[in-house]
């Protein structure tokens, strides 16, 4: 917020917009700021569970798409989109949030690299990498690649048209306490690299390699019991990048 009111008083902040809202959660932190937030997302399931839990009368969810932003012209203050955008068809997404920002206002792309275990100060990287990186390997999507190991830092995501000024990067780190080895094998199960895997060589060898990436961190833990008494911290390190349309736009 800092960043954007360096060219636009609180006081003028009328409309956020984040783009890919999913639930909600990145979604309510704007609450606060601006007279109106709208969240969009093209599954109509997480529209509806979004709308369900909003506590916030100021926020509206929609179903809408990235390429294709439901706002008028010069009407939107900043743009977000958390753990998203690499999925976009991103000239397009840049060309819509152009259109709909004042001049002076900021996009923000932000999002989580792959997290990373850790037991008793002791760093297990290096299991889940491997799983992540060798054993799932060319079935990951370029596109999950994007954040999880680069974090947005390939060309397409710092050439942003309209941007004039250098984009502002930040990064920081956030500590998970009490995760079981069972919830980060269920979140490996969820990643779509894990079920493409799964798709292209068959449920039984997938699930093989999972309980095996499970034996692997438990081993690396030296502590005996189950994989859902066995607790771990998670290492997240989040990424923003931002950037500002020029103040003399439009």
């Amino acid at each position: 917020m800092t960043y954007l009111t360096e060219k636009i008083p609180p006081e003028l902040l009328e409309l956020a917009v984040d783009i890919g809202c999913g639930g909600g959660q990145s979604t309510e932190i704007l609450a606060p700021y601006f007279e109106r937030v709208i969240g969009f997302d093209p599954n109509d399931t997480q529209v509806l569970t979004a709308t369900r839990k909003n506590k916030f009368r100021n926020i509206i969810y929609r179903l809408g798409n990235a390429e294709q932003i439901d706002c008028e012209d010069n009407s939107v203050q900043l743009v977000t989109t958390c753990q998203a955008c690499h999925w976009f068809d991103l000239p397009k997404f840049f060309a819509e949030v152009d259109r709909v920002l004042v001049p002076g206002g900021v996009i923000a792309l932000y999002g989580y690299a792959l997290p990373q275990p850790i037991c008793r100060g002791k760093q297990l990287s290096h299991i889940i990498n491997k799983f992540y990186c060798e054993t799932l390997g060319d079935f990951v999507f370029p596109q999950s690649k994007m954040v999880y190991l680069d974090k947005y830092r390939s060309p397409e995501f710092n050439n942003i048209p309209f941007v004039a000024e250098p984009l502002v990067r930040d990064e920081f780190e956030h500590v998970v306490p009490s995760a079981s080895v069972s919830d980060l094998v269920g979140y490996a199960n969820s990643w779509s690299g894990f079920q493409n895997f799964k798709k292209q060589v068959g449920a039984e060898i997938a699930t093989e390699e999972l309980n095996n990436f499970q034996s692997e961190i438990m081993s690396a833990t030296e502590v005996e019991g189950d994989a859902a008494d066995i607790h771990l911290n998670i290492q997240y390190t989040y990424f923003l990048l931002m950037g500002r349309k020029s103040p003399s736009a439009g």
